[in-house]
């Protein structure tokens, strides 16, 4: 048997010596580096980057779709981009929900279907600015009960400078309300009014009064006999309700502070526990629920729908209360609270759910009510109590301030970003405009510390500290985490470690995903301060044809800022050392293995690596400035950029995270602009480092969820929900 192996081996040995001689005389007609070109039979691309990219497609079809649901439907008018869905508009479907514009003024949705209309065609919907939006109720149903009835007549309409009435309070008895309050009278007078509720016409309701009191005393048959109407005692003309005869007429699109509402109210019923309005315009015949709204809440499909730094376009989102027991309260103009206090998830299409706390349960809700949220003075020539929305306009301000807001050493930075060019591609820093849809600043910058940080599958690496920036490709556009293709990594310095594992995978999952192909199973070992590789080789391609084992042992290191060079210093085939009979040919390894891919190729006896490209996109761009080989892997360390400014991760972001600031990000169907978005596994433990899979993000992520700041930051938990 012993004799048989050795006959074997040394017939593979003589078949390599011919195959030597061959090459020889065939290296010496061409220059090793081109014959080495190792060109796969076809230019399909690798199976990870056809995955990736039918993963794209499928993505980008959701994107692109135009929702329709119960009789309603979204028009796109403008070309899809990485920062507009092109829809103007959304389609809203609401149930359960006692909705506040804010503190007590709102309604309880039974249940409603309605468009939100931009104010701008082209802007979003920006929840913290309701002026630029009109909601367009089709059908549904609300009611109002005695503390928003009061609301809305004593802490907004009637609460200006120079009011007549003051102190009101409006209680729904069985077919009629009673308001009681005070009139001025060169004093002020108790007043109370007992009366019906109906729709003069299409755009205005009115309250008439059927019995009347002044100061405890009834003052019908009086006001009778002296032909006196309620006009003739109180002097009430405002931009949402005047009196006329014995009538208190109101606008019902302005009985709310913004967003404008326009809705058409079919019937209206009274009952103790409140007005019931039934509302329809009659372009819809019911209300057909879509498969994603929650028992209780509300659903929003198609357009852009800004909230704070986060924009979801072609918007798929559900909001729902967490606890599904108490009445659930969503405060507009404090909606932001409620988001702080909540929490979001995402399934891997992009679709978003809101999980929010009731207002009412917050500790804000407690002492709004203690210090009577709203009861300031509007002023008298607004002739309502405009003070609402002076207060949310001023909050917003403040807000934005802090969500638009670039340190100056970063403002600096973006001017002097330096291109990034590979293959004719540059991509510059952007000059949109400051909007709603993008931010000043640089591309965003990242820092990683202690994470296994995977491109794809097993291909990736071991960051121990790392700081870079996501430079887009194009001018102006956000970095979009779905396409690794559209961005580029620039590294500004730090270091990480190559697993072997990982290194093999880079190989055997990537590089060599081809035929014909000379080389195959790659395993690589730390050996004595070297690298040993095992697999098998074909001379030529396919010569034998099988794979002949091999092991190569040698060393490697930097040979420049860009490139790796392996170099064998010991290469056996089938047992068999052949170093030394193929530096007697004077044959390179290159010339019997041919092998050039991407980022990677056999020159000669060495091969040469180059980290700009050898991984799957993105583009990776750094300075080397050493290469260990170690037990744990390769140890790669990166110059540091002298000058250019680097994320700075928040105090307590822990010890294994991904921290990206500034610029503008696009993850899922959201776009985050002038984002803070720290990505962590609360499920860690210790010093244990995270995972992240940058092309199956959307996997990890849905198996979290996210934590939204007031200041519109961004903390994505990967850890599993269940």
């Amino acid at each position: 048997m012993t004799r048989f192996v050795a006959a074997t081996a040394m017939l593979y040995a003589s078949l390599i010596v011919s195959a030597c001689a061959d090459a020889n005389s065939a290296a010496s007609q061409a220059s090793p580096t081109h014959a080495a070109a190792d060109q796969p039979a076809s230019s399909a691309l690798p199976s990870i980057e056809a995955a990736k990219q039918k993963q794209l497609s499928n993505e980008q079809a959701v994107a692109n779709r135009v929702p329709s649901a119960s009789g309603m439907s979204a028009k796109r008018a403008r070309p899809l981009t990485l920062r507009d869905s092109g829809i103007d508009g959304s389609m809203m479907f609401a149930r359960d929900v006692d909705f506040r514009v804010t503190g007590e003024i709102g309604f309880q949705i039974g249940q409603m279907a309605a468009s939100l209309v931009p104010a701008r065609p082209g802007s979003p919907i920006v929840f913290d600015d309701p002026r630029s939006v009109t909601i367009d109720v089709h059908r549904g149903d609300v009611t109002l009960d005695s503390a928003k009835l009061t609301a809305i007549f004593d802490r907004y309409l009637f609460q200006y400078q120079g009011s007549p009435l003051r102190n009101m309070r409006v209680v729904p008895e069985e077919g009629r309300l009673r308001i009681t309050g005070e009139m001025q009278r060169g004093g002020w007078v108790p007043i109370v009014l007992t009366g019906t509720l109906s729709m003069r016409n299409a755009s205005e309701m009115a309250f008439h009064a059927e019995h009347v009191e002044v100061a405890g005393v009834g003052a019908d048959k009086l006001m009778q006999a002296a032909h006196v109407k309620m006009a003739d005692l109180l002097k009430v003309d405002t931009p949402v309700a005047r009196l006329d005869g014995d009538d208190v007429v109101m606008q019902v699109a302005k009985l709310t502070p913004p967003p404008a509402l326009n809705m058409t109210i079919e019937r209206i019923a009274i009952h103790p526990d409140g007005v019931r309005f039934t509302l329809d315009d009659h372009t819809l015949k019911d209300i057909a629920w879509p498969a994603s709204m929650p028992a209780r809440g509300l659903l929003i499909e198609g357009g852009d729908v800004k909230f704070m730094r986060s924009m979801p376009m072609n918007i798929d989102m559900a909001i729902t209360p967490i606890d599904a027991n108490a009445p659930f309260v969503l405060d507009l103009y404090r909606y932001r609270e409620q988001m702080a206090a909540g929490y979001l998830t995402f399934d891997e299409a992009g679709a978003l759910t809101v999980h929010l706390p009731s207002y009412a349960a917050l500790a804000s809700a407690s002492r709004d009510t203690m210090r009577g949220v709203g009861v300031g003075v509007g002023s008298a020539s607004a002739k309502l109590n405009d003070s609402f929305i002076r207060e949310q306009q001023a909050s917003l301000a403040v807000a934005r301030a802090q969500w638009q807001r670039v340190p100056p050493n970063l403002l600096n930075a973006a001017a002097r970003t330096v291109p990034v060019s590979f293959n004719g591609s540059t991509a510059l820093k952007g000059s949109a405009q400051q909007d709603e849809r993008s931010s000043s600043g640089p591309a965003p910058l990242i820092h990683v510390q202690n994470v296994d940080f995977y491109v794809s599958g097993r291909i990736g690496f071991h960051v121990r500290s790392l700081d870079a920036q996501m430079v887009p490709k194009h001018p102006g556009q956000p970095v979009d985490l779905d396409d690794p293709t559209q961005y580029d990594i620039r590294i500004i310095g730090g270091e990480v470690v190559e697993p072997w594992p990982a290194m093999a995978a880079l190989f055997n999952d990537y590089l060599l995903d081809y035929t014909p192909r000379s080389l195959n199973d790659l395993q690589l070992t730390p050996v004595d301060g070297g690298l040993q590789v095992k697999g098998g080789i074909k001379l030529w391609n396919h010569f034998p044809g099988v794979w002949l084992p091999t092991t190569m042992r040698g060393t490697i290191d930097v040979r420049d800022e860009r490139h790796l060079v392996y170099r064998p210093e010991s290469v056996e085939v089938l047992g068999v050392p052949q170093a030394g009979m193929l530096r007697a040919l004077d044959v390179p390894l290159a010339a019997l293995t041919p092998f050039r891919r991407k980022g990677v190729a056999l020159e000669g006896n060495e091969l040469v690596f180059d980290q700009y490209a050898v991984f799957p996109p993105p583009l990776l761009q750094g300075r080397l400035s050493g290469a260990r080989v170690t037990d744990d892997g390769l140890v790669l360390s990166f110059k540091r950029e002298v000058g250019v400014p680097v994320a700075r991760p928040p105090a307590g972001a822990g010890t294994s995270f991904v921290w990206i600031e500034a610029g503008d990000v696009k993850m899922f169907n959201a776009l985050v602009v002038n984002g803070r978005t720290l990505i962590r596994d609360s499920a860690r433990v210790g010093a244990e480092p995270m995972r992240f899979d940058l092309y199956a993000y959307r996997r990890d992520v849905a198996e979290g969820k996210v934590l939204m700041g007031v200041d519109g930051g961004l903390v994505v938990d990967l850890a599993g929900r269940f």
